[in-house]
């Protein structure tokens, strides 16, 4: 992971801009990721400040200044969010391929679960015209997406993680999990698919 981390490609492949990233910040692509890959729990300024005083001290960083929560926000918004979903993969077949002697299987087969639900959003325009909004007979109206998990319930790992409008069926989106699944993995055939 480190290694893929540290490829110069992963920058230019997920930055939303041929401009973003270019000039020496205080706050590189790289560590935008890490920190928001953290599991952000207290507020951001204490997240931050935590962040910066780890690589200074843990990771000797020293080169590493603090920044602002709007620098921050700022350079999120310069990241396609399709870098996590890459990084989770790299995260999952790492863990297959660097583990084979404790990777769990039933029979030689992962045993793989698909489950959804719904995911209520702020309400905004934006998100109302990706997602759609349902209605209900005490609301004026919610946004919400689907939400559909690929699961290696013996290992505890999430292979594959899609966010959909609620227009989109669960069986559908249990079809697209299907591309990356392997050879030997058990998985039930339903009449949906």
């Amino acid at each position: 992971m480190s290694q893929e981390l540290s490829d110069l490609s992963l920058q230019e492949k997920f930055k939303l801009t041929k401009s973003s990233f270019t000039r020496r910040r205080k706050q590189s692509f790289l560590f935008t990721v890490i920190l928001i890959s953290n599991f952000i729990r207290k507020s951001l300024s204490l997240e931050i400040e935590n962040f910066v005083s780890f690589l200074q001290n843990q990771c000797n960083q020293t080169n590493v200044k603090s920044f602002t929560k709007s620098a921050f926000v700022q350079c999120r918004k310069k990241i396609n969010p399709d870098v996590f979903k890459h990084l989770s993969s790299v995260v999952a077949e790492e863990f297959y391929s660097d583990n084979e002697a404790s990777v769990k299987l039933w029979n030689g087969f992962r045993v793989l679960a698909v489950d959804g639900s719904r995911l209520t959003l702020p309400r905004t325009e934006e998100l109302k015209e990706i997602y759609g909004e349902t209605k209900s007979q005490n609301s004026n109206g919610v946004i919400q997406a689907r939400v559909s998990v690929l699961y290696d319930v013996l290992n505890n790992i999430v292979l594959d993680g899609i966010l959909s409008p609620i227009s989109v069926g669960e069986g559908n989106l249990a079809k697209q999990h299907l591309a990356i699944a392997r050879e030997k993995d058990l998985r039930q055939r339903l009449s949906i698919f």
